[in-house]
């Protein structure tokens, strides 16, 4: 007698298998989430996590993306941190090690996001991120950051030092919204297009001071009334 496969198995096996069709058989899209996530279409995302984690486990692209739907801060903090501890060599160690940095600033553990920074600095130097932060002490920006290739709207009323970043996307169209948003309270923004490993990252600039402490007092202001976080980066 021919034996045939359970309808619900059938059933499973085929979303199973639509389901890697849809990202290329081999690895998931996790850059076009990402890019969803910046346009307002986080809960989509969300739903397509379990599968995600199902058909792609240990994957350190998904674990970045679990930490970036993770609203507990401490939670999204340990999905960082095991990125950075189980795959220190692939494409998302040094954004992991990025938001790692940002968490800790956020709440208030200057010391411990300082030792962030300073890791992503001499573990990732190539990074879009290791040259553009600043520590809580003000230490200068290694050398070998990665170069601006692309600017919009400069800002040249004076030689400035420092500047607020408020925000950083993978498409230019958020980044001039948040811009825009910005522009529209009447505050000095600009954007730097830089690229790294064949990415590109949009970094929204706000501001120009000349002391690390004027641009840092300046983050405060940026929380209270736009509800954002936001680090100094040196210019």
């Amino acid at each position: 007698m021919k034996r045939t496969l359970p309808i619900l198995w059938l059933f499973i096996l085929g979303a199973v298998t639509a389901f890697a069709q849809a990202d290329g058989g081999a690895s998931p899209d996790i850059q076009r989430r990402l890019e969803m996530i910046e346009r307002g279409q986080a809960e989509a995302v969300r739903a397509e996590l379990p599968g995600l984690m199902t058909n792609f486990q240990n994957h350190p692209g998904v674990l970045y993306l679990q930490g970036i739907l993770t609203s507990d801060g401490t939670e999204a903090a340990k999905i960082y941190q095991s990125v950075i501890d189980n795959f220190p060599k692939s494409e998302w160690a040094d954004d992991a090690l990025f938001k790692l940095y940002q968490y800790y600033y956020s709440i208030g553990l200057y010391k411990t996001g300082d030792q962030k920074l300073q890791q992503l600095r001499q573990e990732y130097p190539f990074s879009a991120y290791a040259g553009n932060a600043k520590s809580e002490e003000g230490k200068t920006a290694p050398e070998e950051a990665p170069a601006r290739v692309a600017s919009q709207n400069p800002i040249q009323k004076y030689q400035t030092l420092f500047t607020v970043q408020v925000g950083a996307f993978s498409t230019l169209q958020n980044a001039e919204e948040l811009r825009t948003r910005f522009d529209r309270e009447n505050y000095s923004s600009n954007i730097f297009t830089i690229v790294n490993n064949g990415r590109k990252l949009h970094k929204v600039w706000v501001g120009e001071f000349q002391t690390y402490e004027d641009a840092k007092r300046f983050t405060g202001e940026i929380r209270s009334k736009f509800n954002l976080e936001s680090i100094v980066v040196s210019r």
